[in-house]
């Protein structure tokens, strides 16, 4: 629930953007089309769908709150560069949509930021690599950078005395390779040396014992995975099962219930970075997370 709740807040604002930017007199308009580019299939296919659920729940509020009707059209990004851009190509000359809200996936949303930002087709993606920062005046990123959670991370290993990790990431993934880059950087400049850093394409790895073993080969003192929900329990149970007992820390997208569930027991003791959001914040959230609930958990 966490997950939905973070994306429906972040697409009731970049509506409201949308609309501001690309019409002078919105209330003149019946409808305010735009697109959503999401990853509807592959690695991110469960948080795509949990994007496309909240942006309809935040439709039908805005309707109901504010008069305006919204036509949204979906199409699947599968967080692939080969998927997205003929996607963002059709959003573009056919859909002629003048806003387009990006899901997670940090490759493919890097490919297609230059198409809009040469359409000028404002896109605002969910992205945690840096690198669209300064891609154009018409891409947004509406997430934190990666650094932030991985230096976090280094600092918290450092300060409980740990002088050396290991670490796993996604090689396919802008975002885990600067998101290495950083720990490693952050980790060493206190002190500590990572002595194993192993890559993974989580499009293809389900079995990470053989890097896994690698890593038990090093002995370091703690470990760090950059891994996405539906891949990291597997990790972090094969890790135990192969007689890794050093401390886990991971970053946030292990905070799903795709993650525990994986894990199951083996989820005890590991360390998690997270967004600030919960279910039991604020009205809204509280409010939110009670909608959801209603309309999706059963299906």
């Amino acid at each position: 629930m966490q997950k939905q709740l973070i994306w429906t807040i972040v697409v009731v604002a970049i509506i409201a953007i949308s609309v501001w930017f690309a019409f002078d007199k919105p209330q003149n308009t019946s409808t305010v089309k735009m697109g959503a580019l999401l990853p509807l299939s592959g690695k991110f296919a469960n948080l795509g769908e949990d994007i496309r659920n909240g942006l309809e729940l935040a439709k039908n509020e805005i309707k109901v709150a504010k008069g305006m009707n919204f036509e949204i059209v979906y199409e699947d990004s599968a967080a692939d560069p080969k998927v997205a851009l003929p996607a963002a190509q059709k959003l573009i000359t056919v859909d002629k949509v003048p806003f387009v809200f990006g899901g997670p996936g940090s490759s493919g949303n890097l490919a297609v930021a230059p198409l809009f930002e040469q359409n000028k087709i404002i896109f605002a993606a969910i992205s945690s690599t840096p690198k669209l920062n300064s891609t154009g005046k018409y891409i947004f990123k509406i997430h934190p950078d990666i650094e932030g959670e991985v230096s976090r991370s280094a600092q918290k290993m450092h300060e409980r005395g740990f002088k050396t990790a290991g670490l796993i990431f996604d090689s396919a993934s802008d975002t885990n390779i600067t998101g290495r880059d950083e720990f490693q950087k952050r980790f060493e400049q206190l002190g500590g040396r990572v002595v194993a850093s192993e890559g993974y394409d989580s499009k293809t790895v389900t079995d990470f014992r053989t890097i896994l073993t690698k890593l038990k080969g090093k002995n370091p003192d703690a470990l760090y995975f950059l891994a996405i929900e539906k891949v990291a329990g597997t990790a972090v149970k094969q890790a135990r099962e192969i007689g890794l007992t050093q401390p886990i820390y991971g970053w946030s997208p292990f905070e799903s219930q795709e993650f525990f569930r994986a894990a199951g027991a083996t989820a005890e003791g590991v360390v998690i970075t997270g967004m600030p959001f919960s279910c039991e914040g604020t009205d809204a959230m509280r409010n939110y997370c009670t909608q959801y609930a209603a309309e999706y958990s059963s299906r």
